[in-house]
Protein backbone atom coordinates (compact mmCIF):
# COMPACT_ATOMS: atom_id res chain seq x y z
CA UNK A 1 0.00 0.00 0.00
CA UNK A 2 1.38 3.17 -0.52
CA UNK A 3 -0.06 6.11 1.01
CA UNK A 4 0.34 10.29 -0.10
CA UNK A 5 0.54 13.06 2.68
CA UNK A 6 0.54 16.30 1.99
CA UNK A 7 0.42 19.50 4.52
CA UNK A 8 -1.41 22.03 2.99
CA UNK A 9 -0.77 25.66 3.34
CA UNK A 10 -3.04 26.72 0.48
CA UNK A 11 -6.36 24.85 -0.53
CA UNK A 12 -6.05 26.72 -3.92
CA UNK A 13 -2.94 25.25 -4.84
CA UNK A 14 -3.49 22.00 -3.50
CA UNK A 15 -6.72 21.53 -5.96
CA UNK A 16 -4.45 22.11 -8.67
CA UNK A 17 -1.43 20.67 -8.37
CA UNK A 18 -2.14 17.88 -6.03
CA UNK A 19 -5.80 16.44 -6.11
CA UNK A 20 -5.78 15.44 -9.48
CA UNK A 21 -3.38 13.19 -9.22
CA UNK A 22 -3.82 11.64 -5.69
CA UNK A 23 -7.69 11.22 -6.52
CA UNK A 24 -8.57 7.14 -5.87
CA UNK A 25 -4.78 7.33 -4.01
CA UNK A 26 -4.78 7.04 0.05
CA UNK A 27 -4.16 10.30 1.01
CA UNK A 28 -4.05 12.35 4.46
CA UNK A 29 -3.91 15.84 4.40
CA UNK A 30 -2.68 18.20 7.32
CA UNK A 31 -3.81 22.16 7.41
CA UNK A 32 -3.22 24.75 9.84
CA UNK A 33 0.30 24.41 10.71
CA UNK A 34 3.07 26.98 11.20
CA UNK A 35 5.88 24.84 10.19
CA UNK A 36 6.41 21.38 7.91
CA UNK A 37 8.26 19.09 10.84
CA UNK A 38 5.23 18.51 13.34
CA UNK A 39 2.53 17.54 10.46
CA UNK A 40 4.79 15.54 8.73
CA UNK A 41 6.01 13.68 11.98
CA UNK A 42 1.95 13.18 12.59
CA UNK A 43 1.91 11.69 8.85
CA UNK A 44 4.99 8.94 9.69
CA UNK A 45 2.97 7.79 12.61
CA UNK A 46 0.03 7.39 10.98
CA UNK A 47 1.94 5.50 8.16
CA UNK A 48 3.67 3.36 11.01
CA UNK A 49 0.20 1.83 11.79
CA UNK A 50 -0.18 0.09 8.23
CA UNK A 51 1.44 -3.31 7.99
CA UNK A 52 0.79 -3.17 4.66
CA UNK A 53 3.19 -0.07 3.47
CA UNK A 54 5.08 -0.08 0.62
CA UNK A 55 5.91 3.85 0.67
CA UNK A 56 4.90 7.29 2.14
CA UNK A 57 4.84 9.58 -0.65
CA UNK A 58 5.24 13.61 1.00
CA UNK A 59 4.36 16.52 -1.21
CA UNK A 60 4.02 19.96 -0.98
CA UNK A 61 0.77 21.90 -1.71
CA UNK A 62 2.26 23.25 -5.11
CA UNK A 63 3.98 20.10 -6.45
CA UNK A 64 2.61 18.77 -9.71
CA UNK A 65 3.78 15.62 -10.75
CA UNK A 66 3.95 15.45 -15.02
CA UNK A 67 5.43 12.35 -15.46
CA UNK A 68 2.44 9.76 -15.60
CA UNK A 69 4.47 6.74 -14.08
CA UNK A 70 5.37 9.26 -11.07
CA UNK A 71 4.31 6.59 -8.58
CA UNK A 72 5.93 3.57 -10.11
CA UNK A 73 9.59 5.13 -10.70
CA UNK A 74 9.50 6.61 -7.12
CA UNK A 75 8.75 3.91 -5.40
CA UNK A 76 10.87 1.15 -7.54
CA UNK A 77 14.31 2.26 -5.30
CA UNK A 78 12.72 0.67 -2.21
CA UNK A 79 13.26 -2.78 -3.83
CA UNK A 80 16.20 -2.55 -2.13
CA UNK A 81 16.16 -2.51 1.59
CA UNK A 82 18.90 -0.15 1.98
CA UNK A 83 17.32 2.59 0.00
CA UNK A 84 15.47 4.75 2.94
CA UNK A 85 14.51 7.79 0.67
CA UNK A 86 13.90 9.10 -2.98
CA UNK A 87 13.51 11.84 -4.46
CA UNK A 88 13.42 13.84 -7.74
CA UNK A 89 16.72 16.22 -6.93
CA UNK A 90 18.93 16.07 -3.78
CA UNK A 91 22.99 16.64 -3.43
CA UNK A 92 25.29 16.38 -0.74
CA UNK A 93 25.16 17.12 3.19
CA UNK A 94 28.05 19.03 3.41
CA UNK A 95 25.63 21.73 4.37
CA UNK A 96 21.63 22.16 4.13
CA UNK A 97 22.33 24.09 0.80
CA UNK A 98 22.85 21.04 -0.87
CA UNK A 99 22.15 22.62 -4.34
CA UNK A 100 25.88 23.44 -4.13
CA UNK A 101 27.21 19.78 -3.18
CA UNK A 102 27.27 17.48 -6.38
CA UNK A 103 23.88 17.82 -7.16
CA UNK A 104 21.48 15.35 -8.94
CA UNK A 105 18.31 15.51 -10.78
CA UNK A 106 16.15 18.26 -11.98
CA UNK A 107 12.86 19.72 -11.91
CA UNK A 108 10.93 22.40 -13.57
CA UNK A 109 9.64 25.35 -11.26
CA UNK A 110 7.55 28.42 -12.42
CA UNK A 111 10.95 30.06 -13.26
CA UNK A 112 12.74 27.76 -15.30
CA UNK A 113 13.72 24.12 -16.25
CA UNK A 114 16.49 23.21 -13.22
CA UNK A 115 18.70 20.60 -14.21
CA UNK A 116 21.56 19.98 -12.78
CA UNK A 117 22.63 17.23 -15.39
CA UNK A 118 22.91 13.80 -13.93
CA UNK A 119 19.46 12.54 -13.43
CA UNK A 120 19.82 10.03 -11.17
CA UNK A 121 22.20 8.32 -8.25
CA UNK A 122 22.97 8.61 -5.16
CA UNK A 123 22.66 11.71 -2.82
CA UNK A 124 22.70 12.94 1.31
CA UNK A 125 19.57 15.06 1.06
CA UNK A 126 16.63 15.58 -1.06
CA UNK A 127 15.05 18.49 -2.12
CA UNK A 128 12.02 18.40 -0.29
CA UNK A 129 8.71 18.89 -2.62
CA UNK A 130 8.52 15.25 -3.01
CA UNK A 131 10.03 12.82 -0.70
CA UNK A 132 9.61 8.97 -0.81
CA UNK A 133 10.19 7.40 3.06
CA UNK A 134 10.54 3.81 3.01
CA UNK A 135 9.10 1.41 5.33
CA UNK A 136 11.81 1.12 7.74
CA UNK A 137 12.29 4.98 7.90
CA UNK A 138 8.52 5.34 8.98
CA UNK A 139 9.67 2.69 11.54
CA UNK A 140 12.95 3.64 12.87
CA UNK A 141 13.26 7.63 11.91
CA UNK A 142 11.29 11.53 12.45
CA UNK A 143 12.34 14.96 11.49
CA UNK A 144 14.13 16.75 14.12
CA UNK A 145 11.03 18.82 15.69
CA UNK A 146 14.25 21.70 16.60
CA UNK A 147 13.48 22.54 12.69
CA UNK A 148 10.85 24.86 13.18
CA UNK A 149 9.37 26.46 10.55
CA UNK A 150 9.23 25.75 6.98
CA UNK A 151 13.04 25.00 6.53
CA UNK A 152 15.72 22.53 7.34
CA UNK A 153 13.39 19.15 7.31
CA UNK A 154 15.14 17.61 4.62
CA UNK A 155 17.77 17.18 7.31
CA UNK A 156 16.14 13.52 7.20
CA UNK A 157 18.76 12.72 4.73
CA UNK A 158 21.52 13.32 7.06
CA UNK A 159 19.87 10.48 9.62
CA UNK A 160 19.54 8.25 7.09
CA UNK A 161 23.14 8.21 6.09
CA UNK A 162 23.99 7.90 9.68
CA UNK A 163 21.95 4.78 9.72
CA UNK A 164 24.20 3.25 7.06
CA UNK A 165 20.99 3.46 4.58
CA UNK A 166 20.74 5.32 1.33
CA UNK A 167 19.01 8.44 -0.63
CA UNK A 168 18.41 7.86 -4.10
CA UNK A 169 17.41 10.83 -6.93
CA UNK A 170 15.17 9.02 -9.44
CA UNK A 171 14.70 10.62 -12.84
CA UNK A 172 10.81 11.67 -12.65
CA UNK A 173 9.29 15.27 -14.24
CA UNK A 174 7.32 17.26 -11.94
CA UNK A 175 6.35 20.97 -11.75
CA UNK A 176 7.18 22.72 -8.64
CA UNK A 177 4.67 25.94 -8.83
CA UNK A 178 6.83 28.45 -7.02
CA UNK A 179 8.82 31.37 -8.10
CA UNK A 180 12.13 29.29 -6.40
CA UNK A 181 14.31 31.84 -3.45
CA UNK A 182 12.76 32.89 -0.55
CA UNK A 183 9.28 34.23 0.19
CA UNK A 184 10.34 37.01 2.31
CA UNK A 185 13.31 38.59 4.49
CA UNK A 186 11.35 36.12 6.99
CA UNK A 187 11.55 33.03 5.44
CA UNK A 188 15.39 33.74 4.38
CA UNK A 189 16.63 34.28 7.97
CA UNK A 190 14.49 30.81 8.91
CA UNK A 191 16.33 29.56 6.74
CA UNK A 192 19.89 30.94 8.02
CA UNK A 193 19.13 29.72 10.95
CA UNK A 194 17.87 26.28 10.17
CA UNK A 195 21.55 25.62 8.35
CA UNK A 196 23.35 26.85 11.68
CA UNK A 197 21.88 24.29 13.76
CA UNK A 198 22.18 21.68 10.72
CA UNK A 199 26.26 22.86 11.22
CA UNK A 200 26.38 22.51 15.04
CA UNK A 201 23.94 19.44 14.70
CA UNK A 202 26.23 17.03 12.38
CA UNK A 203 29.80 19.20 13.47
CA UNK A 204 30.42 19.95 9.94
CA UNK A 205 33.17 23.27 9.69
Amino acid sequence: MILYGCCVGSWDKFNRYVAPYTAGRRLIVKFGYSGIVRPYNELLDTARGYDDLEALILLHDDLEFIDPEAEKKLVAPLVDPNVALVGVAGGGGESIYWWNHEPVGHQRTDVRLIDFGPREGDVTLIEGSVMVLSPWLVRNLRFDPRFTWFHGYDEIGMQVKAAGRRAVVVDVDTWHHNQEGYADEHSAEQCRVAAELYREKWMLP
